[in-house]
Protein backbone atom coordinates (compact mmCIF):
# COMPACT_ATOMS: atom_id res chain seq x y z
CA UNK A 1 0.00 0.00 0.00
CA UNK A 2 2.80 2.47 0.84
CA UNK A 3 4.56 1.84 -2.48
CA UNK A 4 1.36 2.63 -4.36
CA UNK A 5 0.91 5.87 -2.41
CA UNK A 6 4.50 6.82 -3.16
CA UNK A 7 4.00 6.22 -6.88
CA UNK A 8 1.00 8.53 -6.82
CA UNK A 9 2.69 11.21 -4.72
CA UNK A 10 5.94 11.51 -6.72
CA UNK A 11 4.40 13.00 -9.89
CA UNK A 12 2.36 15.43 -7.81
CA UNK A 13 5.44 16.50 -5.88
CA UNK A 14 7.37 17.01 -9.11
CA UNK A 15 4.57 19.13 -10.57
CA UNK A 16 4.37 21.28 -7.45
CA UNK A 17 8.09 22.10 -7.73
CA UNK A 18 7.89 23.37 -11.28
CA UNK A 19 7.60 27.10 -11.78
CA UNK A 20 5.64 28.85 -14.47
CA UNK A 21 7.88 30.69 -16.91
CA UNK A 22 6.80 33.31 -19.42
CA UNK A 23 7.44 32.86 -23.13
CA UNK A 24 9.08 35.61 -25.18
CA UNK A 25 6.58 37.72 -27.09
CA UNK A 26 7.86 38.85 -30.48
CA UNK A 27 6.78 41.61 -32.84
CA UNK A 28 4.47 40.01 -35.36
CA UNK A 29 2.83 37.60 -32.89
CA UNK A 30 -0.97 37.74 -32.83
CA UNK A 31 -2.98 39.02 -29.88
CA UNK A 32 -5.21 36.26 -28.51
CA UNK A 33 -8.07 38.65 -27.68
CA UNK A 34 -8.31 41.11 -30.56
CA UNK A 35 -6.36 39.12 -33.19
CA UNK A 36 -4.33 42.20 -34.12
CA UNK A 37 -0.60 41.99 -34.68
CA UNK A 38 1.62 42.69 -31.67
CA UNK A 39 3.74 45.59 -32.89
CA UNK A 40 5.66 46.46 -29.72
CA UNK A 41 6.71 43.53 -27.54
CA UNK A 42 7.91 46.01 -24.91
CA UNK A 43 4.29 46.51 -23.82
CA UNK A 44 3.00 42.98 -24.47
CA UNK A 45 1.50 40.58 -21.95
CA UNK A 46 0.63 36.92 -21.72
CA UNK A 47 -1.14 34.24 -19.75
CA UNK A 48 0.60 30.94 -19.13
CA UNK A 49 -1.82 28.16 -18.25
CA UNK A 50 -0.24 24.73 -18.17
CA UNK A 51 1.37 24.17 -21.55
CA UNK A 52 -0.67 26.89 -23.27
CA UNK A 53 0.55 30.48 -23.58
CA UNK A 54 -1.73 33.20 -24.92
CA UNK A 55 -0.18 36.53 -25.93
CA UNK A 56 -1.71 40.03 -25.82
CA UNK A 57 -0.84 43.38 -27.44
CA UNK A 58 -0.66 45.17 -24.11
CA UNK A 59 -1.92 45.25 -20.53
CA UNK A 60 -5.23 46.79 -21.65
CA UNK A 61 -6.00 43.96 -24.09
CA UNK A 62 -4.95 41.42 -21.47
CA UNK A 63 -7.18 43.03 -18.82
CA UNK A 64 -10.16 43.13 -21.21
CA UNK A 65 -9.69 39.41 -21.88
CA UNK A 66 -9.58 38.68 -18.15
CA UNK A 67 -12.69 40.81 -17.54
CA UNK A 68 -14.57 38.69 -20.09
CA UNK A 69 -13.12 35.39 -18.82
CA UNK A 70 -13.34 35.57 -15.04
CA UNK A 71 -12.60 31.84 -14.71
CA UNK A 72 -9.07 32.22 -16.14
CA UNK A 73 -6.54 30.60 -13.77
CA UNK A 74 -3.22 31.01 -15.56
CA UNK A 75 -0.16 32.99 -14.51
CA UNK A 76 -0.38 36.55 -15.84
CA UNK A 77 2.73 38.33 -17.09
CA UNK A 78 3.47 41.75 -18.58
CA UNK A 79 6.65 43.19 -20.06
CA UNK A 80 8.68 45.66 -18.01
CA UNK A 81 9.00 48.63 -20.36
CA UNK A 82 12.45 49.50 -19.00
CA UNK A 83 14.17 46.11 -19.27
CA UNK A 84 11.97 44.14 -21.69
CA UNK A 85 11.75 41.29 -19.17
CA UNK A 86 8.48 39.67 -18.18
CA UNK A 87 7.12 40.03 -14.66
CA UNK A 88 3.94 39.09 -12.84
CA UNK A 89 1.17 41.55 -13.68
CA UNK A 90 0.26 42.21 -10.05
CA UNK A 91 3.85 43.26 -9.25
CA UNK A 92 4.04 45.96 -11.96
CA UNK A 93 3.11 49.64 -11.83
CA UNK A 94 1.30 50.93 -14.94
CA UNK A 95 1.42 54.24 -16.74
CA UNK A 96 -1.35 55.05 -19.24
CA UNK A 97 -0.08 56.10 -22.64
CA UNK A 98 -1.63 57.01 -26.01
CA UNK A 99 -0.52 54.30 -28.45
CA UNK A 100 -2.20 55.70 -31.57
CA UNK A 101 -2.48 59.48 -31.96
CA UNK A 102 -4.87 59.07 -34.93
CA UNK A 103 -7.49 57.18 -32.92
CA UNK A 104 -6.50 58.27 -29.38
CA UNK A 105 -6.24 54.57 -28.44
CA UNK A 106 -4.64 54.15 -25.04
CA UNK A 107 -2.89 51.31 -23.28
CA UNK A 108 -0.43 50.99 -20.43
CA UNK A 109 3.30 50.65 -20.03
CA UNK A 110 4.24 48.30 -17.20
CA UNK A 111 7.20 49.00 -14.94
CA UNK A 112 8.79 46.75 -12.35
CA UNK A 113 10.19 49.67 -10.38
CA UNK A 114 7.89 52.37 -9.00
CA UNK A 115 10.64 54.97 -9.57
CA UNK A 116 10.65 54.14 -13.30
CA UNK A 117 6.85 54.38 -13.42
CA UNK A 118 6.91 57.71 -11.58
CA UNK A 119 9.50 59.11 -14.02
CA UNK A 120 7.50 57.91 -17.03
CA UNK A 121 4.30 59.27 -15.52
CA UNK A 122 5.90 62.68 -15.04
CA UNK A 123 7.14 62.68 -18.64
CA UNK A 124 3.78 61.50 -20.04
CA UNK A 125 1.69 63.65 -17.66
CA UNK A 126 -0.10 60.54 -16.38
CA UNK A 127 -0.54 59.08 -12.92
CA UNK A 128 0.84 55.55 -12.38
CA UNK A 129 -1.74 52.95 -11.34
CA UNK A 130 -1.83 49.40 -9.95
CA UNK A 131 -2.92 46.24 -11.79
CA UNK A 132 -6.23 46.31 -9.88
CA UNK A 133 -7.00 49.69 -11.49
CA UNK A 134 -6.13 48.37 -14.97
CA UNK A 135 -8.49 45.43 -14.40
CA UNK A 136 -11.28 47.64 -13.00
CA UNK A 137 -11.10 49.97 -16.00
CA UNK A 138 -11.37 46.99 -18.36
CA UNK A 139 -14.70 45.94 -16.86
Amino acid sequence: MNARMLLLALPLAALSCTSVSPVKVAAGDQCFRCRRTIGDPQVAGEIVNGGLTTKYRGPCCLAKYLAAHTDETGAIFVTDFTTGKMLRAEKAVYVPVVVDTNTNETDYRAYQLKADADAAGAQLHAAPVAWTTVLAQAR
